[in-house]
């Protein structure tokens, strides 16, 4: 995979790429006042900064700038710093800051399959650290309220493409219902769900979707296949993220295609079967066709040349760590499933249970985290498992929780790893019980005296109609 650098302007900055220098700044750094030297201090600590003087240019360490300096440009920018990796919501964080231009490395596409998809995988190979800026940072600390700046932005991005998010998710779950009912007519094509992931990835949607899946019910096989391909990338990519590395294009886009051809064979299962709302019993016939389902796949997925990685999830996402097990299929080596297979076998679990089955009732997502943890060491491996509940947090965005103030919220970001009750969230209803119509951001991280102290089932709290919970969600506005 060749890297490459280039200049970019700030606004066409785009998730995946790595910040190597600031070229441009606007006139508040011709003359750094107290807050622009705080903000540069910070945000690029362990980087050096090109001022300009009567005698010309000299390089300066970043913590030795003074007041009334004058920057030219940021160099020495190092991939472990926060702002480096550009996500959603960094280019709008740096223009309000008054960042101009850029040079940013990116990763060009790798070569396709015949079904036009990438050979290789990234593998999120375990790894045993976060990275380190993220951990360690005291509750109402300096560093704590910097650091909530760059949150709130994202966050407002975040509901920015909500809306576009549910229609990205209505329309996966329709090509992943067209692509099946094709395979019964005996044509099998990739086109529709490969122009779906393109779509998805350049309206920057993964993360709402996400977070929609847990606050709307599914079907239990298209829209199951939509939210475990955009929950397996989110945290495929985070994984990747936390070992220092930056996640390229082509891995996220083929992570994407992976989840949404994972139950590919079940278009050799009669649709009858499929949206039955019967729970059949082990050894029925109804039954048989369904475990079958991941060998159908992957010899579907090797007649269309997908690649590898796509092959063995498919193929490998319902083996279990203990092979014994009546869940486990079909026969295999654990040491056959791949890394991102392991971490699918996770998610294709936690969606099953928060999403909608017609012979169970769906889960909210804290309730589904805790149940994963009692499968730790049996049906999962133990460090992908433990990497996944890093990923989406004790709970998971979009979860409702109930403060020690006795108002609810709902969280918007995750907590810290050492500080698991402290996520952020804007609260809905206050401890009367009275809905709110304004909203605000609160960090937990900022409130010493304030913790999420449990979940809420929003499905049975907000109940007057199905979708009552996620209207709530998506009316939150921020300041």
């Amino acid at each position: 995979m060749a890297q490459y650098s280039r200049r970019v302007n700030v606004q066409d900055l785009k998730p995946g790429m790595i910040l190597e220098e600031i070229l441009e700044l606007s006139i508040d750094y011709a003359s750094l006042d107290p807050d622009s030297l705080n903000f540069v201090q910070t945000i690029f600590r362990g980087t050096s900064a090109v001022v300009v003087d009567d005698s010309g240019t000299r390089h300066v360490r970043i913590d030795q700038l003074q007041p009334f300096d004058q920057i030219q440009s940021i160099v020495d920018i190092s991939s472990d710093l926060i702002i480096a990796r550009v996500i959603p919501g960094t280019a709008q964080y740096l223009e309000q800051r008054g960042i101009l231009a850029c040079k940013v490395s990116e990763r060009s596409a790798g070569a396709r399959s015949a079904g036009g998809q990438a050979e290789d995988i990234e593998e999120p190979h375990v790894v045993m650290h976060q990275l380190p800026t993220l951990e360690g940072v005291a509750v109402a600390s300096e560093e704590a309220r910097k650091l909530h700046e760059i949150k709130k932005v994202q966050i407002k991005h975040f509901l920015d493409t909500l809306e576009t998010a549910l229609q990205n998710r209505n329309q996966s779950s329709g090509v992943v219902e067209e692509m099946l009912d094709q395979g019964r007519r005996g044509v099998y094509s990739s086109k529709g769900v490969e122009s779906m992931v393109d779509e998805i990835m350049q309206e920057g949607s993964a993360p709402a979707m996400k977070a929609i899946a847990g606050l709307k019910c599914s079907d239990q096989t298209y829209t199951h296949c939509t939210d475990t391909s955009v929950i397996l990338q989110e945290c495929y990519t985070d994984i990747i993220r936390r070992t220092g590395r930056a996640p390229n294009i082509a891995s996220e886009r083929s992570t994407l295609i992976a989840g949404f051809m994972h139950d590919i064979g079940k278009s050799e299962v009669p649709k009858e079967i499929l949206d039955s709302a019967s729970r059949y019993t082990p050894d029925s016939r109804e039954m048989t066709l369904l475990r079958n389902h991941a060998t159908y796949g992957a010899r579907i997925l090797e007649e269309m040349g997908m690649g590898s990685s796509t092959i063995n999830v498919a193929h490998y996402h319902h083996v279990k760590k203990d092979g014994t097990l009546l869940t486990s299929y079909p026969d295999a080596k654990y040491d056959q499933v791949l890394p991102l297979t392991r971490l699918a076998s996770v998610v294709d679990v936690y969606q099953a249970l928060i999403g909608n089955r017609r012979y169970k009732r769906n889960w909210v997502p804290a309730k589904a985290m805790e149940y994963l943890l009692r499968l730790r060491g049996s049906e999962f491996d133990e460090r992908m498992l433990d990497q996944f509940l890093d990923s989406m947090g004790r709970f998971p965005i979009g979860s409702l929780v109930r403060l020690s103030t006795g108002d609810l919220a709902f969280v918007f970001m995750i907590a810290p790893r050492d500080h698991l009750d402290r996520p952020i969230v804007a609260v809905v209803e206050n401890a009367a019980g009275e809905l709110l119509t304004h909203h605000s951001l609160l960090d937990l991280m900022l409130e010493p005296d304030i913790v999420a102290e449990e979940a809420i089932d929003h499905y049975a709290h907000y109940s007057k109609t199905e979708d009552q919970a996620y209207d709530i969600f998506t009316s939150i506005r921020i300041d």
